[in-house]
This record gives C-alpha cells, sequence and structure tokens, in this order.
C-alpha cells in the first residue's frame, strides 16, 4: 500500500485555518509556530497537486475544492475523534462483547437476571451466549473461545476462578399412575429398583454420579439408560413408561407447560434431605478482555 497523501495533523491544519481565516490564526489555535502551519499547507498541496487556500494580506480563504477538501477533513477527524473514544471505552472495559457458555441444563433466563444490574450500568457491553455440556465449555474457556461459564460445580478444573451462583433442588419425574405417586414423597430405597433415564445436558453425568451414590449405600447397582438426548425429550419418554428421570426443580414451569398431568413430579429425600445441584460461574484470571475483567470484578464484588 502506498504512503496516504496526507495525515490528521495536516487535515488538523486545513480546519484550523478554515475556521480562523488565517496560518496566523490557526497557529495561535493550534500553539504551534506560524511556519509549521505554513509549512504543514504547502506540503499537503504540493502531494495533492492542488491549491486549497488563497492567501492574501486579509488572511487565508478556501479555494472551490478547498471547501469541499475542508468538509471531507472534518468528517475524517469527527470519525477518527469516535474511534479513539470508542477504543479508550474499549480499553477500560466499558465497550465491547463478554462471550458466555451456559450449561444445558440451566433455565434460560436464569442467568440474565443475575446480570441485570450489570448489564444495565454497562449498556454498550454486549453478551453472546453459548450452550453445551460442562466439560465442553471447559474446554472452550481454557482455550480461551468463551469468556465464563456457568456450569454445575461438580465441573470445575483448577487454575480457574470460581463463584457459587445458585443450588436447584433435584426431583423425580415419574409416569402417571406409577404406583409411587401415590406416596406424599419416596425415598431413594423406594426407587431402587426403576430404570433411569439419563440425558446428554450434562446434568445426566451429575445425576449417574448422584444415582450411583444414593444407590450404592443400599447395596443395589442402579439400573442407568443412557440417551443422547436432552432432558425434555427424556420426560417424554417418562411419559411412555420407559422409566423415571431425575431433573432440575427449576425446570418444573416447562415441563408441567409441555407435558401436563402425563407427568408426575415427586421429592426424592433420605436422612440428609433432598439433593441439590449447584451451579457456579467460573472464568480464566489471565483473560485479557477487558469487558470480561469488569463483568469479573462485578461477580467479585457480589461475592455470596
Amino acid at each position: 500500500m502506498k504512503r496516504p497523501p496526507f495525515d490528521l495533523w495536516q487535515l488538523l491544519c486545513v480546519r484550523a485555518i478554515a475556521e480562523h481565516g488565517s496560518i496566523h490564526g490557526a497557529a495561535r489555535f493550534l500553539n504551534i509556530r506560524q511556519s509549521a502551519v505554513s509549512r504543514s499547507l504547502h506540503n499537503l498541496e504540493e502531494r495533492l497537486n492542488v491549491r486549497l487556500f488563497t492567501r492574501s494580506p486579509a488572511g487565508a480563504a478556501p479555494t472551490a475544492f478547498g471547501r469541499e477538501f475542508v468538509r471531507w477533513s472534518q468528517t475524517i477527524l469527527d470519525n477518527v475523534a469516535s474511534m479513539n473514544a470508542r477504543a479508550r471505552r474499549t480499553g477500560k472495559g466499558e465497550n465491547g462483547q463478554i462471550s458466555i457458555g451456559i450449561q444445558t441444563c440451566v433455565l434460560p433466563g436464569k442467568l440474565s437476571a443475575f446480570t441485570a444490574e450489570f448489564r444495565a450500568t454497562y449498556r454498550d457491553i454486549v453478551f453472546r451466549y453459548s450452550e453445551g455440556t460442562g466439560k465442553r465449555l471447559l474446554r472452550r474457556l481454557q482455550r480461551g473461545q468463551i469468556d465464563f461459564a456457568v456450569i454445575t460445580r461438580s465441573n470445575l478444573a483448577r487454575a480457574l476462578r470460581i463463584m457459587p451462583l445458585w443450588s436447584d433442588r433435584i426431583v423425580a419425574a415419574l409416569p402417571a399412575g406409577h404406583p409411587l405417586t401415590t406416596q406424599p414423597e419416596v425415598s431413594w430405597t423406594d426407587v431402587r429398583h426403576e430404570i433411569f433415564l439419563i440425558g446428554r445436558d450434562n446434568a445426566g453425568q451429575d445425576f449417574e454420579r448422584l444415582i450411583q451414590r444414593k444407590l450404592g449405600e443400599t447395596g443395589i447397582g442402579p439400573k442407568i439408560r443412557r440417551h443422547d438426548i436432552g432432558s425434555n425429550r427424556i420426560v417424554a419418554l417418562v411419559q411412555n413408561h420407559e422409566g423415571i428421570a431425575l431433573l432440575p426443580a427449576s425446570w418444573l414451569p416447562l415441563i408441567h407447560d409441555q407435558h401436563g398431568h402425563d407427568v408426575t413430579i415427586m421429592e426424592i429425600r433420605d436422612a440428609g434431605g433432598s439433593s441439590h445441584l449447584e451451579f457456579g460461574i467460573v472464568w480464566r484470571p489471565d483473560n485479557e478482555n477487558p469487558c470480561a475483567r469488569s463483568f469479573a470484578q462485578y461477580l467479585e464484588s457480589h461475592r455470596p
């Protein structure tokens, strides 16, 4: 690429001459020597091979092309000023983009409520969301492909900053008419002979570990069927009497809307009470995205 025919300083000189009507006035406004302004204008006109101002004892008046060039200069300088202001705000973490990966089992809207205050303060920061399993999101986070990940805390890894977010009670979905649905609540012993349907959305892995741990205490190996589908479709299998499933309690409104009375939701309790999924948000402390640093500071200030 060839050298541009002019630089920003020359455009500033042109604008100042046009605004103040003389090279002397422009020099005083720019707080430099008159000879420096005169030389800048001369070099510019020589490089463009066109006269921009007509000089006279009364001052300097733009030629017809000079008036057009002044308007172009103003547009360029305004754009440069905007770019500079935007770059400074971006560097300070006030403008830009934050990418957040959300584990599939997180209820839609749950994180948005948590970030509402930050988004109201930093209106020029855009959040971009993606979803996946906890392990996949951690890999993307460690590769720098996303800035934050919201996952169940059983998936946490070292060298990451971690903040707990919320706890979601675990309930069981049983087909309507199942003998256990007549009970006010069920225990892990009650479901020890059931077929547990596990989905792919990574909460399935948390549920499987919970089932193994709880039923391991009874001395009975659990019957688990894994499916490459999400929790919502797993509930459809429950509806077809293919087994029972564990779900985060926050999903219940969606389950009731889509499956109605064909599925019964039950508490599974033992001596320790109900079981829970613990969710947290994780990020890399060495993330160089200024907006991510602003959000990380927000998270630290709101740490429980």
